[in-house]
Formats: structure tokens, sequence, C-alpha cells
């Protein structure tokens, strides 16, 4: 698959996750009836909404940046890179395993430092694991959050350095 149509297909994800989060976030707010900036709630029709504390206002997600084969490459060593997998037999080199799903406090001992740049990739272009956990890693606070669409399948047919199980980091 070439890189365009790799970022082509990323792009579309990010925009579904987008759109759907709005989605969500629109349906519990008709739902319970609680006050948003925009639309105050009807309070004849939902009296406990009165009531109700004031629900946060869903905040606009970021875009994460997309990372080419040989943007990965030039970060190794300067980057974190994170395989969110979560295991595997191989990974980018120095790569640590963190996956989709893990819990907030193994992400932060994981990831110490929200400034740093970070980019995730997983298995290839139709893993959405490596998606979920960038949009995840910003909604925890991380600023420098990019993604790497081709994962390791892409890495590993272009003869990039890599580490076995055996070296990849846990």
């Amino acid at each position: 698959m070439n890189t365009m149509m790799i970022r082509l297909l990323s792009a579309v994800s990010f925009a579904v996750v987008a759109i759907l989060g709005a989605d969500l976030s629109a349906a519990e707010v008709a739902k319970t009836g609680t006050e948003t900036a925009d639309k105050p709630a009807d309070h004849a029709k939902n009296p406990e909404a009165k009531h109700a504390k004031k629900k946060e206002e869903a905040k606009p997600v970021a875009p994460v940046a997309e990372k080419t084969i040989d943007e990965v490459e030039a970060a190794l060593g300067k980057a974190i890179i994170v395989d969110a997998r979560g295991s595997g037999d191989e990974a980018i080199k120095g790569a640590i395993f963190l996956g989709a799903q893990a819990e907030d406090k193994e992400i932060h001992e994981k990831l110490k430092y929200k400034t740093a740049e970070i980019i995730v990739y997983c298995g290839s272009v139709s893993c959405p694991a490596s998606n979920t956990l960038a949009y995840r890693l910003i909604e925890l606070g991380y600023t420098n959050v990019a993604h790497y669409a081709g994962g390791i399948k892409e890495w590993t047919e272009n003869s990039k350095p890599v580490d076995t199980k055996e070296k990849a980091k846990a």
C-alpha cells in the first residue's frame, strides 16, 4: 500500500473517531438533560436537570500528526516509539510495548514526560490500536503525539531495524 493511501485511511479513521465522540457526547447530554453552553436543558421536561451538575464541555480533539516511515526512522533514539499492540515478536528498534487498552497508571509509568515526542504504531494500516492509543494519550495531556500508520508490517517489509521479542521493552 502506498504512503498516500495509508495517510488517507488514517485520516478517515481519525475523522470517524472524532465524529463518533461528538455524537456520543450529544446523546449523553440529551439523555441526562445536563446543560451545555450551547443549549440549556429543558427543566420543564426534566426537573432533575435543574440540580444536575453541569457536565464539562467536550474539548475538541487535536489532530494527530502522521509520520512517514523515513520520519520514524529519523526519530529513532530521539522520540519515544510506542507499539500499541501491547506485545509481539518484533518491534521497531527501541520501541516500548503499551497496549491501547492499558490502564492510565501504566501509561503514566511508561511515559513520564507529557511533552516528549511520542510516535505510536501498531500492526499495519488496518490496525486500530495505534489510533485509539494516540487519542487516549492526547486526552491524558500528552502534547506531542504522532502516528505511524504503516506499522510493523511496513517497517519490516522495508528492512528497517527491529528488536526481537527478547530485546523489545515491555
